[in-house]
């Protein structure tokens, strides 16, 4: 078995330059929303650093798979390896081997492209599905062509691949092998099918989220002191900043790590527990939500 290499210098240097820009921009949003003074533009700000650390994990995860990525090459099979996932070629079931710049129709809507990367998924009406996993210009990559799909991949050596391709195609196989893929494990978790999760965590998340922009969104309109406690006549019982407001939100940030966390903790061993945590929490941020407006409601 041979081991192809890639040229992954350029891309990996631009995806690090797309991580660096996207901490610039992370760092110069917490500023900012330090410097102001809270309104809805914070919250705003509040999202786009959620947004840019998720940018740069996947980034990061991206790049991690890029330095693991290797082709590998015998009688048998072309295998592209890529991080976790993996796709077994049968040599004998590769029926056409073309650059892909005799492809003319390429739709590469479902591709990452930046220079030095090429990964996703792409389709053509001549040749079908391609999947792609290169570090080349889409013309530039070399197509292997099955009945079931197409493969662009860009080993660094590409004359010489193309001729022990060609060379373990005349000698052909010595056994039978299927094409087949393989892809991280962790995407096979059940947690990302279960619809519990989605409305009990997801939706305590989603609750949460909208609860602190209410309050971004209110806060500039509040008086200086808010009541917090008014008694059974309506009389104010407990006056406080205005800014104790967000305890509300804080209470919330408590009750996800302690109830989502212990629900995770304990999904793979005793799930209807998990369940009567993640729905106990999404009432306790209905809870916060009735607490806020009602305090909102006596500033009016």
């Amino acid at each position: 078995m041979t081991t192809w290499n890639l040229d992954i210098r350029l891309g990996w240097r631009v995806g690090l330059g797309f991580i660096a820009i996207l901490i610039l921009l992370m760092a110069g949003m917490v500023t900012l929303a330090v410097l102001l003074p809270i309104s809805l533009l914070t919250y705003g700000l509040g999202l786009g650093v959620l947004a840019a650390i998720a940018g740069a994990v996947l980034l990061g995860y991206q790049l991690s798979c890029l330095v693991r990525a290797r082709y590998t090459l015998d009688r048998n099979a072309v295998i592209v390896q890529w991080g976790g996932y993996e796709y077994q070629i049968p040599v004998a079931a590769i029926t056409e081997v073309m650059s892909g710049e005799a492809v003319a129709d390429w739709r590469l809507g479902g591709v990452v492209r930046w220079p030095g990367y090429c990964v996703g998924r792409g389709n053509s009406d001549t040749r079908g599905e391609v999947l792609f996993h290169a570090t080349v210009p889409v013309a530039k990559t070399v197509v292997l062509k099955t009945a079931k799909q197409a493969y662009a991949i860009s080993p660094q050596d590409r004359e010489g691949f193309l001729k022990a391709l060609e060379e373990r195609r005349e000698m052909g196989a010595t056994q039978d092998v299927e094409e087949t893929s393989r892809h991280p494990a962790f995407l096979d978790w059940e947690i990302w099918r279960d619809r519990v999760v989605w409305v009990g965590l997801g939706g305590s998340m989603l609750v949460w989220a909208l609860l602190l922009g209410v309050l971004c969104w209110r806060f500039p309109a509040l008086p200086p002191q808010i009541v917090l406690r008014v008694g059974v006549q309506g009389e104010p019982l407990l006056a406080a900043n205005a800014v104790r407001i967000f305890y509300m939100s804080l209470l919330g940030i408590i009750f996800l790590l302690l109830n989502g966390g212990r629900g995770l903790a304990l999904y793979s061993r005793v799930r209807v527990a998990a369940y009567g945590l993640w729905l106990s929490l999404l009432a306790l941020q209905g809870g916060l939500w009735i607490a806020v407006l009602a305090v909102l409601l006596n500033t009016v």
